[in-house]
């Protein structure tokens, strides 16, 4: 119990408390959310993303090893979800919002800021950079077909893909440092103040999202998604870490990250298309408050069993 009590009060915790305190802000004050995730959607992430790219010094193994496993367990967790919708008869629209509710997770908002509080190695805060990106360019190519294409809306989540400027960041990030370029100083300060903004505006829009969201404590889809997200998920993570091999630091985060909420670009997404928004919403919720409790079983879970 003195560790469980530890880790959520130091690890956890001012996680929360930052989330709380943008709760509390839109309920007060009528801000627009939707500005504030584009200010990350569009600047603030793509500004880190450049940033840790460019500065990674993660080797080639690393950078395999990490991209293969999240893409595997993300793999997994979309069929099994699929599999799962079928066999309890969901339509096509709840079947859609239900696998991206599971595979999607809080990859940035949540757990980038995790990581910082956790490791005082830079080298966690890298891999879960690549994670990102394996993440997200996961989520605006088949999670939006996925909601796209349930919903009539196919040709425009395609063209959506292609309007996401983390894919040009990425691979601008990638030349720059493949060709030793250097970058303009006063150019690199601005970027640099760019994502030290990142981890507070995000969790305090993260808050501002969940005060928007509508809860319903009937619907049982949400339980059995927080389940598969929660639970299911860094399980399998840590199941294929020690097929792969995959120890230490590298692993910790892997499984870290594999057990974070539900993606709010889920809900975002659910909202945009018109497909079933409140469950979406929902299960960004109520996945985002058990979290507090299952990511800090995670952490220590991790901590025993696969020592740094």
């Amino acid at each position: 119990m003195d560790i469980f009590l530890y880790t959520f009060f130091n690890i956890i915790f001012p996680i929360f408390i930052t989330i709380f305190a943008g709760y509390a802000f839109r309920s007060r004050f009528p801000i627009d959310v939707r500005s504030l995730v584009k200010i990350q959607l569009y600047l603030l992430l793509p500004a880190l993303l450049f940033v840790k790219v460019y500065e990674s010094e993660l080797s080639g193994e690393i950078l395999t090893s990490v991209t293969l496993s999240i893409a595997f367990v993300m793999t997994v967790i979309y069929v099994l979800s699929f599999v799962i919708a079928r066999l309890r008869g969901y339509s096509s629209e709840d079947t859609s919002v239900f696998i991206n509710s599971n595979t999607f997770y809080n990859a940035a908002n949540l757990s980038l800021p995790l990581m910082n509080l956790l490791y005082t190695n830079p080298i966690a805060v890298s891999i879960q950079a690549i994670i990102i990106i394996v993440h997200n360019i996961a989520f605006f190519t088949i999670g939006m077909f996925t909601v796209g294409n349930s919903s009539g809306n196919l040709r425009r989540a395609i063209s959506s893909i292609f309007k996401m400027p983390f894919i040009y960041v990425m691979i601008t990030g990638i030349i720059f440092k493949r060709l030793n370029m250097t970058i303009w100083d006063p150019i690199w300060q601005s970027i640099s103040l760019l994502t030290t903004t990142y981890t507070g505006v995000a969790l305090l829009t993260l808050g501002a999202q969940l005060r928007e969201t509508n809860f319903s404590f009937g619907n049982m889809r949400i339980y059995l998604s927080n389940i598969i997200r929660l639970l299911l998920a860094p399980s399998i993570a840590f199941a294929v870490v020690t097929v792969m091999g995959i120890e230490g630091i590298v692993a910790q985060v892997i499984v870290i990250a594999m057990g974070a909420p539900t993606a709010v670009n889920v809900a975002l997404m659910a909202i945009e298309f018109d497909n079933r928004p409140e469950f979406a919403s929902q299960a960004v919720l109520t996945s985002t408050v058990l979290s507090a409790v299952t990511l800090t079983l995670i952490i220590i879970f991790v901590q025993v069993a696969m020592p740094i």
